[in-house]
């Protein structure tokens, strides 16, 4: 059939049929759900932002501000001298680098223990291991401060009160961490650990050169929740640190915070405190998130 004079095949509207119909729609139900998906994650993390950025900005407002009603947001003239008077008498950094220190080898320590003990119950027959697990599993409902009493009184007798090495001995377990461990270890594949055997591998190779190796993402995951709990600890080295060149920076934020009593507190002051001890927790954060979130969902470890 001959088309009319002047007809331009182009101009002619599409003809949408069933399947482009469809396809439009799941494209445009597609956007909205990656929209509706990106709202809720931003607000989500906005959220979880925000107190951390009310801090930082009280760091830099004067008290009057920080208390004024209704509350502002931004200060009106920033207020630096804030952090000039929590760093002034010069221990702060004293107290972080104690924290660091202890948590350090705190996390060092529990990893070895916890991998040691979880390998052992994952990996060598012996009677009872399902027992002695379930035992130490009992142990983590146990309210933590019902372990103060006789844990303070070994530490007295072998004259480990009021010292960092008190403190890391008394701290190196972990219950989370070797749950943690035996679940990763028994999806590890038998059949490499069989042919590390069948090489004349010991269990110590085999711990340290396979198992490690292939958990390694698991590892560092436990090793940043681990320190940053060591960190923040306040309640257990409260109770055995008592001389002050030895204090945690929990302990420092405290003794700063009641420092000029009641009526005297320097609210702004505080709050500088706050942002120096948290911006390091932050950076380890934010250099380890990926790895954190790998190790959790077992992607590092070969399944069976």
């Amino acid at each position: 059939m001959a088309e009319p004079a002047g007809y331009n095949p182009v101009s002619r509207p599409p003809v949408l049929t069933g399947t482009r119909r469809g396809r439009l729609r799941f494209t445009a139900g597609g956007a909205v759900n990656r929209v509706l998906h990106y709202l809720s994650a931003g607000g989500a993390a906005f959220i979880m932002a925000f107190p951390f950025l009310w801090m930082a900005l009280n760091s830099l407002k004067t008290k009057d501000e920080i208390w004024a009603i209704p509350p502002r947001f931004f200060p009106a003239d920033s207020q630096w001298q804030n952090y000039a008077d929590a760093l002034s008498d010069g221990m702060f950094f004293r107290y972080m680098w104690n924290s660091f220190f202890t948590s350090a080898l705190l996390t060092l320590f529990t990893l070895v223990n916890s991998a040691m003990f979880a390998y052992a119950i994952t990996r060598i027959r012996f009677r009872g291991r399902n027992l002695l697990f379930i035992l130490v599993m009992l142990t983590y409902i146990m309210p933590p401060a019902s372990t103060y009493v006789p844990a303070y009184i070994l530490l007295a007798k072998m004259g480990l009160i009021n010292t960092h090495g008190g403190y890391m001995i008394s701290s190196a377990a972990n219950i989370l961490t070797i749950f943690f461990f035996r679940q990763i270890f028994l999806g590890i594949n038998r059949s490499i650990l069989e042919a590390a055997r069948i090489d004349g591998a010991g269990h110590r190779i085999i711990l340290w050169r396979i198992v490690v190796p292939m958990s390694a993402s698991v590892f560092a995951a436990m090793g940043v929740l681990n320190f940053i709990g060591g960190y923040n600890n306040y309640l257990w080295p409260s109770l055995i640190i008592k001389r002050k060149a030895g204090y945690l920076v929990s302990m420092g934020l405290r003794s700063f915070f009641f420092g000029g009593g009641a009526y005297g507190i320097k609210w702004g002051a505080i709050m500088a405190a706050c942002c120096v001890v948290t911006v390091p927790l932050l950076f380890i954060f934010a250099l380890s998130g990926r790895r954190i979130i790998k190790g959790i969902t077992g992607d590092s470890a070969v399944k069976e």
